[in-house]
């Protein structure tokens, strides 16, 4: 499961008592393309009505990507959200807000993987930068314009994710699912780790070190058996 968190103030300055909300990302189906239930609480909000995010391809894109497509399953009860428009000056703000998503399995609790960090730039109300951080795909920074009368931390945080990793204050295609072309020898399927694209590659690597069961690609000519693959996007 991944839960993220959202916090007023910088990431060293986080703790339960400046805690914003929390959004809960779990499996519903575990598949190459899994259905996600998701939930969320907000401080002076509660408990949100539920959502269920189907057929989202795993290892595919970024954790923010994901956590985008729940956050609007979760506010807009949709696959879309509308377009924000453009803030005025009587729009409320935040100075400066932080999130983490954090991976909690049977065998590790709290593992983090990913950061962000929102601040206002100056004193214009509604002008912000965003800078990303996540395990695999690295850092990203994006600077964006969002404000409303009341202001939504989870809504600021899905703007700025839109914002940074597609350049608009909405979600843009999902990802496709990461398929490398493979190649019969000696009656396996077999393919190059190198064809795949991140975070499908790394993801992979990973795997295939922790799996008892995967064939060492030394054995292949440095290829790697195309079903074994498909067990990592099945359950890696």
């Amino acid at each position: 499961m991944l839960k993220v968190s959202i916090h007023t103030g910088d990431l060293n300055e986080r703790s339960f008592a400046n805690q914003l909300g929390v959004l809960d990302i779990a499996y519903a189906k575990q598949a190459a393309l899994s259905d996600y239930a998701v939930a969320m609480s907000l401080r002076g909000s509660g408990e949100l009505e539920p959502g269920l995010l189907q057929q989202y391809p795993r290892w595919a894109s970024s954790l923010w990507d994901l956590t985008a497509r729940a956050l609007t399953r979760i506010l807009y009860h949709a696959d879309q959200a509308p377009s924000a428009g453009k803030p005025d000056r009587r729009c409320a703000y935040a100075t400066r807000l932080c999130a983490v998503i954090e991976r909690s399995t049977a065998n590790d609790t709290g593992l983090e993987l990913g950061t962000v960090e929102i601040r206002q730039i100056g004193r214009q109300r509604g002008l912000y930068v965003a800078s990303f951080e996540e395990d695999i795909l690295g850092s990203r920074v994006g600077e964006f314009e969002y404000g409303r009368k009341v202001l939504n931390p989870a809504d600021l945080l899905l703007r700025a994710i839109c914002w940074t990793y597609f350049g608009n204050d909405v979600l843009g295609p999902r990802p496709a699912l990461i398929l490398p072309p493979s190649i019969r020898m000696e009656g396996v399927d077999c393919f190059h780790i190198e064809s795949l694209s991140e975070p499908a590659r790394t993801g992979f690597r990973r795997f295939l070190a922790e799996s008892d069961n995967a064939c060492p690609a030394s054995s292949l000519g440095g290829l790697s058996r195309a079903e074994d693959y498909v067990r990592f996007l099945m359950k890696g």
